[in-house]
């Protein structure tokens, strides 16, 4: 297992970001060409985190945070999120809150884990407003 202590990941200039997220940004034309959406940025607020940290339980020391891909149609003025495949594919991230151990703190069910793993009824943070719409 591994022995997180909080101080992973590392503070980079912003130049250097700047260079890896134009990286991504130049790609937009491909996506969009794919049929796919485009997300540039996702949003998450600072109470959220806190609603999650108070819910999750444990201790936690940080955050995992997962690519994904959702089904959403982005015609109107909003996101709207589908299951029925009328939505185009759409990354999105989810975030995860994790011990020092690596165990992620939501409730009995890893994100990463098996499908048929119960429900631990934990919540993750999710669905940020997205970039380009509310950058």
């Amino acid at each position: 297992m591994p022995q997180y202590r909080g101080t992973e990941g590392e503070l980079i200039p912003v130049r250097e970001a700047r260079h890896l997220t134009r990286r991504y940004q130049r790609r937009k034309e491909e996506y969009l060409r794919a049929g796919d959406n485009y997300v540039e940025a996702e949003f998450f607020g600072l109470e959220t985190f806190r609603r999650l940290l108070d819910e999750c339980g444990g201790e936690p020391v940080g955050f995992r945070v997962y690519y994904s891909i959702t089904e959403e149609d982005h015609e109107g003025d909003e996101p709207v999120f589908t299951e029925d495949g009328t939505g185009r594919p759409t990354p999105r991230l989810v975030i995860v809150p994790v011990d020092a151990e690596g165990v992620e703190l939501t409730g009995r069910m890893s994100i990463g884990g098996l499908k048929d793993m119960p429900d631990g009824g934990g919540n993750v943070m999710a669905k940020g407003p997205i970039c380009p719409r509310h950058c």
